[in-house]
C-alpha cells in the first residue's frame, strides 16, 4: 500500500541524479531508486481522484512483486525468451509440466515446454482476443451473456459479418442464463464466452452448474470461462473451473493478475486449456516478445505472495460490505456479487449521480454503458475512498 516516506526521492529528483550520473557522480542502484519511488507518496493517484471505475486493486502491487521488478531491471537489454512465467503457472495450479533443455533462439540454453497447458498474454484481454481469432477466423457463431464481458465479441466484430453474435439476457435476479445460452447455440456455434463472476453484475455460478453445462455442449464449441474475478469469491470451499479445462478439451479459462494481484500497469494475464486449444490460439499472440521482463518477473513474484493476496481479498470484502450496506440505506438495490466491485440500481437515471460523483473526483462506471441507466457500478476502494463516494452520492 502507498505510504509518506520522508527520503526524500521523488521521480524528479531521480531523474536529476541520473543526470548527475552522466556527469560522474554516483547514481542510486536502479532497484533501490525504484523502490523508493513507488513507495512514496508522488506514486499516488494524481490530482486527489479516486479511481473507482475501473476494479483496479486499492492496496497497490504485492511488495516482492515489486522487488522482482526492480531487481531485474539492469537486465532490460535482453530479450526474456525463458518460459518462467508459464511454468509458474503450471506449478501454482499443480499442472504436471514436462520440460527439457535444449538451443533455442540466438543459441541461447532454453527450457522448452512439452504439451504447455497454458498460454500468456498481454493482460486476459490478449488471451481472449486470440481466442476469438483463432475459432472465428473462417467465420461463425458466439454465444453470450448480455450485460457480460465483452471482449470476445468485440474481437468477433472485427471480423465482419461472416461472425454473428447471440446476446443471451440474465435472470431476473442478474444471474447468467445457462438453460438460455444452451438453447442459443446452433450447428454455427464456434464460442461460447461466459464470465465467472459475472462483470458487470458479479454474480457467481456454482461449479456444478458449469460442469453439468460443458458437458452437454458439443466438444467442438470452445467454451470461454473468464475468472478475473474468481479471487474475490468468498466461499473458501467454492471450486473454480480449472479442473474443467483440465479434464475437458474444449474449456478453456482466462486469469489476470491486473485485479487482486494488483499489478494492471503489468498487463499480465493467461490462460489454461488442453494442450491442443493452448496451441491453437497461442499461434494469435505475440508469444515470447509479447511479454517483457518486468511483466514475468512482477507476475511471478505475485503469484508465490499469498499473504498480499489475503490482503486484497480482505479489504475487498470489508468494503464491499460497507458500499452494500450504505447503498441499501439510502434506498438503492445493490446486487448480491462477488467481485471487487458492486453494482447497484439507484432507482432512477444515473447520468446525474455519475456526473456529480467526477465532480468531486471519484470516477465510477455509468450503467448506461450497459443499457441500464438506473444503475452505476463502483469499484472498492480503500476506507477513505468508500467513505468519500458515499458521501459525495448523498450530497444529491
Amino acid at each position: 500500500m502507498p505510504h509518506q516516506s520522508d527520503h526524500g526521492l521523488s521521480r524528479r529528483h531521480f531523474l536529476q541524479g541520473v543526470g548527475a550520473g552522466v556527469a560522474g557522480l554516483t547514481v542510486l542502484d536502479p532497484r533501490l531508486a525504484v523502490s523508493l519511488m513507488i513507495a512514496g507518496e508522488e506514486a499516488g493517484p494524481v490530482g486527489g481522484v479516486r479511481r473507482m471505475g475501473g476494479n483496479e486493486n486499492p492496496i497497490g502491487p504485492s511488495p516482492k512483486a515489486i522487488d522482482a521488478v526492480s531487481a531485474q531491471l539492469k537486465g532490460l537489454n535482453w530479450y526474456p525468451y525463458q518460459p518462467d512465467l508459464p511454468l509458474a503457472i503450471h506449478r501454482f495450479h499443480n499442472i504436471p509440466v514436462d520440460t527439457s533443455e535444449g538451443t533455442g533462439w540466438a543459441g541461447l540454453n532454453t527450457t522448452f515446454i512439452s504439451d504447455s497447458k497454458v498460454v500468456t498474454g498481454i493482460g486476459s484481454t490478449e488471451v481472449l482476443r486470440a481466442a476469438a481469432w483463432a475459432y472465428l477466423l473462417d467465420g461463425g457463431h458466439l454465444v453470450q451473456a448480455n450485460p457480460s464481458y465483452e471482449e470476445i465479441a468485440g474481437a468477433g466484430n472485427k471480423l465482419g459479418e461472416r461472425v454473428s453474435v447471440s446476446r443471451v439476457s440474465l435472470t431476473g435476479d442478474h444471474r447468467v442464463n445457462l438453460e438460455e445460452m444452451k438453447r442459443a447455440v446452433t450447428p454455427e456455434t464456434r464460442i461460447i464466452s461466459l464470465c465467472n463472476p459475472n462483470n458487470p453484475t458479479g454474480t457467481l455460478l456454482s461449479h456444478a452448474d458449469l460442469a453439468a453445462f460443458a458437458d452437454e455442449i458439443d466438444p467442438r464449441v470452445l467454451i470461454v470461462i473468464d475468472e478475473a474475478y474468481i479471487h474475490f469469491v468468498r466461499d473458501p470451499g467454492y471450486q473454480d473451473a480449472i479442473s474443467l479445462s483440465l479434464s475437458r478439451p474444449n474449456v478453456l479459462v482466462t486469469r489476470t493478475f491486473s485485479k487482486a494481484y494488483g499489478i494492471a500497469g503489468l498487463r499480465v494475464g493467461y490462460g489454461v486449456a488442453h494442450p491442443d486449444v493452448i496451441r491453437k490460439i497461442s499461434s494469435y499472440t505475440l508469444g515470447p516478445l509479447g511479454m517483457h521482463s518486468n511483466s514475468i518477473a512482477g507476475a511471478v513474484a505475485a503469484l508465490a505472495d499469498v499473504e498480499h493476496l489475503q490482503e486484497s481479498r480482505m479489504v475487498n470484502s470489508t468494503g464491499r460490505d460497507f458500499l452494500v450496506r450504505e447503498m441499501s440505506a439510502m434506498g438503492w438495490k445493490p446486487i448480491d456479487g462477488e467481485c471487487n466491485f458492486v453494482l447497484a440500481d439507484t432507482s432512477a437515471d444515473a447520468g446525474p449521480l455519475f456526473e456529480h460523483l467526477l465532480s468531486r473526483n471519484i470516477l465510477t462506471t455509468s450503467g448506461s454503458r450497459w443499457d441500464m441507466p438506473t444503475f452505476i457500478r463502483v469499484s472498492v476502494g480503500l476506507p477513505e475512498d468508500n467513505e468519500a463516494f458515499i458521501a459525495a452520492a448523498k450530497e444529491l
